[in-house]
């Protein structure tokens, strides 16, 4: 007799899997789609503004600063030094800014597509930070381009990148999701949020160095887990430094911390927040 060619309970169970994973993935890039076209669709410089905006911000405080933090980066190129470490730096708080200003009013900026559809509460807003990591790595790619032209280089330690930025985009999710699940019974949550980012600028090493700051002010700055997270990029960036494993495994921390504080949020107010919205 033929052998049997059916397939075994363990292989019909992989293969569900993989069908779920892969419908997945196709949401989550459809969405992906629609936000950076619907992002850009309606202004006349479309994409451009990816370049622009930043550009604007990085001139404006390259001219404020440079002078006075040229002495603060020894090592560096005395014309551009600045300049690179300041790129570095608010690339990566810009995503981080972005999304979290985007999650922290997801639900009730879309009350009326939850009423209509049985859309996931992860799934559809996972999306935002992935759109906003496409506007990073396009930005990071001319941003090394341009380093590369300068001379500067690239080390092996940009192979440390992906591992961070995987890490700030776990904590950015969990807690602008868990600011936008809050957000939906508290709505002064989205008036505090500029606020708390306007506030937390300043309070990371972006556009200054720690070393700047009287003695008092350094271990409120150590305890911002963005001073950590960016001072990390900036190690590999512009020092071509490993990064403290110290940071890292905060930063680790943080991010199985924040997983688990939206996994419970999301737990106890999944319904609540439908009958919310």
């Amino acid at each position: 007799m033929p052998s049997s060619t059916n397939p075994s309970p363990s292989n019909l169970r992989a293969l569900a899997l993989w069908g779920s994973v892969r419908g997945r993935l196709t949401t989550l890039g459809f969405f992906v789609r629609q936000d950076l076209v619907q992002r850009y669709q309606a202004d006349i410089l479309g994409m451009a503004w990816l370049v622009l905006q930043p550009l604007i911000t990085i001139a404006l405080f390259a001219v404020v600063f440079s002078a006075l933090m040229r002495a603060r980066l020894p090592g560096l190129d005395p014309t551009f030094g600045y300049t690179i470490y300041l790129i570095a730096g608010i690339l990566a708080w810009t995503a981080f800014a972005q999304s979290i200003t985007r999650l922290s009013g997801w639900y009730r900026d879309r009350a009326g597509l939850y009423q209509k559809l049985a859309l996931g509460l992860y799934l559809p807003p996972l999306s935002v930070v992935a759109s906003e990591g496409v506007l990073y790595a396009m930005g990071m790619t001319i941003f090394a381009l341009g380093l590369l032209l300068h001379g500067h280089g690239l080390s092996l330690h940009w192979l440390l990148l992906p591992v961070l930025l995987a890490l700030l985009a776990v904590i950015t999710f969990c807690l602008g999701l868990s600011l936008g699940l809050l957000e939906v019974f508290i709505p002064d949550i989205r008036r505090a949020v500029p606020i708390a980012l306007q506030l937390g600028f300043w309070l990371t090493p972006i556009v200054y160095t720690p070393d700047i700051l009287p003695n008092w002010v350094r271990p409120l700055i150590d305890l911002n887990p963005l001073t950590h997270a960016l001072g990390a990029v900036q190690a590999i960036v512009v020092f071509q430094q490993t990064p403290s494993p110290r940071s890292l495994l905060l930063l680790a921390l943080l991010a199985v911390i924040s997983l688990g504080v939206l996994a419970w949020l999301g737990q106890r107010l999944r319904k609540a927040v439908r009958d919310a919205l």
